[in-house]
């Protein structure tokens, strides 16, 4: 996908002259009580407008806040949600209308074959699928899976205009019952994008499909284990870990309360905590003097005398020296001089 197409979610809305288009081409004669199944609704809109057209009930998927809220306002039943993450009845809907992102999917595979798999199985037997995607994008998976799965298909180029922007194409087909592959589908479908003699949607067309009586009435499954990162950092803010008060008192520390020693601290403990870092940065005042304070520990090792030791051995006596060594923390302040001057900014080391 472009940057531009990535930078509005893969979101490319289907032109309102396509969808009266598609509205002709099926009919609802009998109204039949049915479901219309988008998993890509955009702004709700050809969700809305076919399930009116057909008298169905609008169900759809959008990963964007903003559009999921368009797509509530038009009355849909609406998941905001990664499309990926949803839990949905299969053979549930009536139609299908995916227009799925034109997008690589990793490992050499495309969102048009993947969308199309993931969601064919949530449409009944004798539901018909509405398939919107770039000509060039009719791969041999593509059309061996259409042809197992469908049967009575039309294939339709967008009108002139609207096909020069990005070769868009609209399958529609009817679900079989039990999928088993047609090479008599397959080869239709290929003459016709072999030979570049796929028909322009027409405008206004008599029905060649109808919508078929539901098959699940009832309640249905339609739900997402997906959050919106948005909403997590909200309820992380609210309701989260820092506004537990016994977590805040823990970890809370009041840097101006005066600490007051049993005893007068010596300068080993001054010392150990200057080093400690803890009075870093202080500015000591004395006789119209100013030093800026730091301290730190630094690592030495030293040399302990060898100790020699006579080992009996088979040989006789022999002596073995044993090498000692220490490690020692040194601790080291460092004082610096900001009383203005020709002295200002040197510093002077104490080993202690």
């Amino acid at each position: 996908m472009h940057v531009v197409g990535r930078s509005s979610s893969g979101f490319y809305p289907t032109p309102p002259s396509i969808l009266s288009s598609i509205s002709t081409l099926i009919a609802n004669p009998e109204h039949h009580q049915g479901r219309l199944l988008d998993p890509c609704a955009g702004n709700g809109h050809p969700l809305q407008y076919l399930a009116q057209a057909w008298s169905l009930s609008p169900y759809g998927i959008e990963l964007d806040r903003q559009r999921v809220t368009q797509c509530r306002t038009a009355g849909a039943t609406i998941l905001h949600s990664d499309s990926q993450l949803c839990y949905v009845s299969r053979e549930a809907f009536s139609g299908l209308f995916l227009n799925p992102p034109y997008d690589f999917a990793g490992q050499g595979e495309r969102t048009e074959y993947l969308w199309l798999k993931q969601w064919t199985p949530m449409l009944q037997p004798e539901g018909l699928l509405i398939y919107i995607i770039q000509e060039h994008q009719y791969t041999e998976k593509v059309l061996y899976y259409l042809s197992t799965y469908y049967r009575d298909v039309s294939l339709f180029r967008f009108p002139p205009d609207e096909y020069e922007a990005f070769s868009q194409t609209v399958f529609i087909g009817k679900r079989v019952r039990t999928p088993n592959p047609s090479e008599t589908v397959k080869r239709q479908l290929w003459r016709l994008l072999r030979a570049n003699t796929l028909p322009d949607l027409p405008k206004e067309a008599s029905p060649r499909y109808t919508i078929p009586p539901l098959l699940i009435r009832g309640e249905i499954s339609f739900s997402s284990t997906w959050i919106d990162p948005q909403d997590i950092y909200t309820e992380a803010h609210e309701h989260g870990l820092w506004k537990d008060r016994h977590i805040t008192d823990l970890l809370t520390f009041d840097r101006h309360k005066t600490i007051n020693p049993l005893l007068p601290l010596r300068k080993g403990h001054l010392t150990r905590l200057i080093s400690a870092g803890l009075y870093n940065n202080t500015v000591v005042e004395h006789n119209n003097l100013r030093w800026l304070i730091k301290g730190r520990a630094r690592k030495i090792t030293k040399e302990l005398p060898p100790i020699i030791e006579v080992v009996q051995t088979k040989e006789g006596p022999e002596d073995r020296t044993h090498h000692r060594t220490i490690e020692q923390y040194i601790p080291e302040i460092r004082a610096f001089d900001l009383t203005p001057g020709t002295n200002y900014g040197r510093f002077i080391v104490i080993e202690c």
